[in-house]
């Protein structure tokens, strides 16, 4: 295997972690911690953070090193000009963007004190909800325009 395909190989794994997961959160996990059948759905989702959060840090470091690395091995930096690339550009910006809130964000607390600051713990849990729903479909749509991009759509 060449280096780039192994890079292609990495890239795609920690993709796939790192989105599966933010999907399981959104779609599985959030909505039961909303169902009022858990007793303390700030200690469970603390709980799962604390067990999820150092595998999404991974997964967001080797998508942003292995994209980087094909970035450079390609010779793929003049695509970040072209409108028909929009994709890269736009996998370029999510990474950032969660790296921003992995790396900086959540561990200073600050997603936490936003979100949960309201007085109507509802809203808060719909807030924190309505964020990752964002943020996945985000994802969904950069993921299709990758793969459609990628084969000449």
């Amino acid at each position: 295997m060449t280096s780039p395909g192994l890079a292609i190989a990495v890239h795609l794994l920690a993709v796939v972690w790192w989105i599966g997961g933010l999907a399981f959160v959104t779609l599985v996990f959030l909505p039961a911690l909303r169902a009022d059948s858990v007793d303390d759905p700030y200690a469970l989702l603390d709980i799962i953070e604390r067990r999820f959060a150092p595998q999404a840090r991974t997964a967001v470091l080797l998508v942003g090193l292995s994209g980087g690395y094909l970035l450079w091995a390609l010779g793929a930096w003049q695509r970040l000009a072209l409108a028909h690339f929009w994709w890269l550009d736009a996998m370029i910006g999510y990474w950032l963007l969660f790296a921003g809130i992995l790396f900086i964000v959540e561990p200073l607390g600050l997603l936490q004190r936003v979100v949960f600051t309201a007085r109507d713990t509802e809203q808060a849990w719909r807030r924190f909800h309505l964020l990752h729903a964002v943020l996945l479909g985000l994802g969904i749509v950069i993921i299709a325009g990758a793969a459609a991009g990628s084969h000449g759509f």
